[in-house]
């Protein structure tokens, strides 16, 4: 297996904040899932960290090189508009899944680095939903795209998905 030579400074990061929040009383446990390439399975292109934060996931993906798995994945080249449709559906799929009926569901994505960034997924604005580098990764290249057109730094984005519709929103 290729060693994912992954930003350490990230690792460093992730390790002061559970111990920050182990330090508060907060209890934090932690899974890790390694991303595979598709057809290259020595290749990790990324790990998900699933830090289960009181009993509420919060997924931090970490990439081997930013948007390197874009390609992998078969998002490289699609517009922010194709992007938005495939986001659309995750969402709905994300909401199905549930089993809770939801009228809404919103997705957060925040940088944390070039090559890393962490997902939160919420129901209803208040009951946690597990997400993973999937949706981490078409957040990321629409926050690309978003980039590109403005010219502008973009650090975080929401999505929220309510009624059939998805409104984007960044910060």
């Amino acid at each position: 297996m290729k060693n994912p030579g992954m930003d350490f400074e990230i690792w460093k990061q992730l390790r002061k904040k559970w111990m920050d929040l182990d330090a508060s009383g907060h209890r934090v446990k932690v899974d890790f899932q390694l991303v595979v390439h598709p057809t290259e399975k020595d290749n990790i292109m990324a790990i998900d960290v699933v830090q289960h934060i009181d009993g509420k996931p919060v997924t931090e993906t970490v990439q081997h090189r930013a948007g390197e798995a874009y390609a992998a994945l078969g998002i490289a080249t699609l517009s922010g508009e194709e992007l938005t449709g495939i986001l659309k559906g995750m969402m709905q799929q994300l909401r199905d899944q549930s089993g809770q009926n939801a009228a809404a569901v919103t997705l957060t994505l925040t940088s944390t680095s070039s090559t890393s960034g962490e997902v939160i997924g919420l129901l209803e604005e208040q009951s946690p939903v597990q997400v993973s580098y999937q949706h981490y990764y078409v957040l990321n290249a629409l926050r690309d795209r978003m980039i590109e057109a403005s010219g502008k730094l973009v650090n975080r984005v929401s999505a929220l998905y309510q009624g059939g519709d998805l409104k984007l929103e960044v910060q």
